[in-house]
């Protein structure tokens, strides 16, 4: 029987370990790059165009609404995908413990599509995909709690250890780090925080209806 810490930040009390909803999307994305992988033919790159990574034109012209959700579930190489789910692991698993599935895959999703929107919005010629939105959305959440609640400097060190696996992810070869997604899933995370749900769906409304305003040309790379 396998063990884990029930709180990474804040508690000593071991639990047992028990699949969740974390470890049923790190499963979902494990799977999706093993078949991307195992794909032959195309372009690793057209791979995940095709699969619904983030493009704003796409999106604009062709109303590619999935191009703001797909992207969670697409990672650019097997260092991206790694980072990521120790990254979950350590954030999202013992916080879907303490708040409930729900209150999880609420956070997880729209942090992931709010740092796809400001993705969209900063960077609208390239393309994108990861988790990493999602995962920042529960290192604000985190983040503002600890400082909030004025917790000792050792709870820091579960997010410090996050950044630190995050800044790893500069060394892949061929991997551009999109900090505007990572700082949209920080600001939803904060926003959750402090329980401004609507606040955060009206943001999400104003970031989707702006990709429109965007003078991006209409074009396509595979």
């Amino acid at each position: 029987m396998l063990y884990y810490d029930d709180d990474f930040f804040n508690s000593r009390q071991k639990k047992e370990f028990r699949i969740n909803a974390t470890i049923v999307i790190s499963m979902i994305q494990i799977t999706i790059q093993a078949v991307i992988m195992v794909i032959k033919g195309i372009s690793h790159f057209c791979i995940l165009y095709y699969a619904g990574s983030k493009h704003t034109p796409a999106i604009k012209y062709h109303y590619h609404f999935h191009r703001l959700f797909n992207p969670i579930f697409l990672h650019g190489g097997n260092g991206h995908l790694l980072s990521n789910l120790l990254s979950q692991l350590l954030l999202c698993y013992s916080y879907e413990n303490r708040n409930g599935t729900q209150d999880f895959l609420l956070l997880y999703f729209l942090a992931g599509i709010g740092g796809n929107i400001v993705s969209a919005l900063y960077f609208p010629i390239a393309t994108g995909v990861g988790a990493s939105g999602a995962i920042f959305g529960f290192m604000g959440y985190q983040l503002a709690y600890l400082i909030k609640t004025k917790q000792p400097q050792e709870k820091y060190y579960g997010i410090l250890i996050v950044l630190c696996i995050q800044i790893l992810l500069i060394f892949e070869p061929h991997t551009h780090v999109d900090y505007s997604a990572h700082f949209g899933g920080f600001f939803v995370g904060i926003l959750w925080y402090q329980k401004q749900k609507a606040l955060i769906g009206l943001l999400l409304l104003l970031g989707c209806a702006c990709i429109f305003l965007i003078d991006v040309p209409d074009q396509r790379y595979c």
